[in-house]
């Protein structure tokens, strides 16, 4: 792998892993700072908001800086998110770090994808851009675990010293190793030619009942996720040292889950996103049911995050191919905002529910609710059928199917 694209990869990794880490020491985070865990929970949902309206407001501001001085700024806004967190006195200072590093999400995961195509050899650009998305993938089977086992013996502060200077060093490497500048708008990179007329930006209204689609199927996971640790510890009974691992098994079941979601997809989108939502109403609905079973609490923590992330690849697809004259990359931010809507919504959620009495289990229930909710909206929605031209290749949807491939976890 180039240097620059791992480097790319890196840093991805360290924006996915500051997304979701919350989830992992959210108790420790509480009772240092003396506040509930309703409140910390706000914590997933204020990034989320973040990243949701000002990803594309920085990305239009930003769009005609060079890569060489984009990547590394926008890096150093990160890294100074992540230290504010660190040194928070209190939990607005904590807010405050929280915001700060959700500035740069979604502008620099469309950077990094787009960097990497660029750099790619001919035939292979959706491949070298997966890589990139790779980092999410592995934020959360690896960097999740890994910062709540730090934050659980050296305390949390210690997790937003560890991603500062582990994003710290993936900018170096990019600096080291620069990032070739965008290559000249040419057809044949599936960019606009000079001259040719560019996409109307509207939103038919397929793409936005997928876009709720993602947005309630998402709330439901997070409505639990975001709350993890307590429900392992108080409700299941496990130790917190128990945490790490079972988080673990949930990032692992989210790559399984993920590369068996895209293969079938490619079948099917309209089939996998119903057996993956079902698959993820089953999970949180017996989730609710069984806490005291500690042996099915893990395998269907398991499951859930194979089915959480087998249905993204899905949707991603309904995304593009529900665009109609809307651009495939204002497609998939529109897409990459339901997600962050839904993390924001499940954590809300779940927060409201244990600040008016109701138990973690109640809490899982509910987010079962949504995922049902989702599987029957997406039920009604179009694309029940792979048209000859969407699956073809160089029919009229080839290049958004292989647009939203190298798309493929920059949401969640």
């Amino acid at each position: 792998m180039p240097l620059p694209v791992l480097a790319m990869m890196l840093c991805t990794f360290c924006i996915g892993t500051a997304e979701s880490v919350i989830a992992g020491i959210l108790p420790a985070i509480g009772h240092d700072v003396g506040v509930s865990l309703t409140s910390v929970g706000l914590l997933i949902s204020v990034y989320a908001v973040a990243v949701v309206i000002v990803g594309p407001l920085l990305t239009a501001v930003t769009g005609r800086l060079r890569r060489a001085l984009l990547m590394p700024g926008l890096m150093a806004v990160f890294i100074l998110g992540n230290v504010l967190a660190a040194l928070a006195p209190d939990f607005r200072w904590l807010v405050v770090g929280r915001v700060v590093s959700a500035l740069a999400h979604s502008t620099l995961i469309a950077a990094f994808v787009a960097a990497a195509r660029d750099m790619a050899p001919a035939g292979r650009r959706a491949a070298w851009g997966a890589r990139i998305t790779l980092g999410i993938g592995l934020s959360s089977v690896v960097g999740v675990p890994a910062g709540t086992l730090i934050g659980n013996l050296f305390g949390w502060r210690a997790t937003f010293w560890a991603l500062a200077a582990l994003s710290l060093a993936a900018t170096l490497l990019l600096v080291w190793r620069a990032v070739p500048e965008a290559r000249p708008v040419t057809p044949d990179h599936g960019r606009t030619a000079p001259g040719a007329a560019r996409p109307r930006f509207v939103l038919p209204g397929p793409l936005l009942l997928v876009a709720l689609v993602i947005m309630l199927g998402t709330g439901g996971v997070f409505a639990l996720y975001t709350y993890a640790s307590p429900y392992l510890t108080q409700a299941a009974g496990f130790g917190p040292q128990a945490v790490t691992v079972l988080l673990l098994l949930y990032g692992a079941g989210g790559i399984v889950g993920n590369t068996a979601g895209g293969r079938a997809a490619d079948r099917s989108p309209y089939a996998a996103v119903l057996v993956t939502l079902g698959a993820s109403t089953a999970s949180l609905l017996l989730l609710a049911l069984l806490p005291g079973s500690r042996w099915a609490v893990a395998v269907l923590f398991c499951l859930l995050g194979a089915a959480y992330f087998g249905t993204i690849p899905a949707l991603n697809t309904q995304t593009v191919t529900t665009a109609g004259t809307t651009s495939p990359t204002m497609a998939l931010t529109i897409n990459n905002s339901a997600f962050c809507v839904g993390i924001a919504l499940g954590s809300w959620l779940g927060g409201f529910l244990l600040a008016h009495g109701h138990s973690l289990p109640s809490v899982a229930a509910a987010g079962a609710t949504l995922t049902a909710a989702a599987a029957l909206l997406a039920a009604a929605c179009p694309g029940r059928r792979h048209s000859p031209a969407a699956t073809t290749p160089g029919g009229p949807s080839a290049g958004r199917t292989a647009e939203v491939a190298t798309a493929g976890e920059t949401a969640g």
